[in-house]
């Protein structure tokens, strides 16, 4: 099924959990340079998942199975000032 993942369209196996996603986000990104600093100083990568316009709480991603057609946002906060 397609999926569109900060858009672009990817393929995965229906059935497929938000869970499943992030985990997916969180391997490919775990040397980006933001995400190794905020987890160096909180201990928390902060990778926020928005499906279909809502951001989703963490405690919610494995009850969401993701459908054909979804849209799927990965951010980071970026600290500035």
């Amino acid at each position: 099924m397609k999926i569109t993942i900060n858009s672009q369209n990817q393929e995965f196996k229906p059935g497929t959990k938000l869970s499943q996603l992030f985990n997916i986000i969180k391997e490919n990104k775990k040397d980006d340079p933001v995400i190794k600093f905020l987890k160096d100083k909180t201990g928390l990568d902060h990778i926020t998942l928005m499906l279909n316009g809502r951001i989703v709480n963490p405690e919610e991603y494995d009850k969401i199975e993701l459908k054909e057609g979804d849209e799927v946002y990965w951010v980071v906060p970026h600290a500035g000032g």
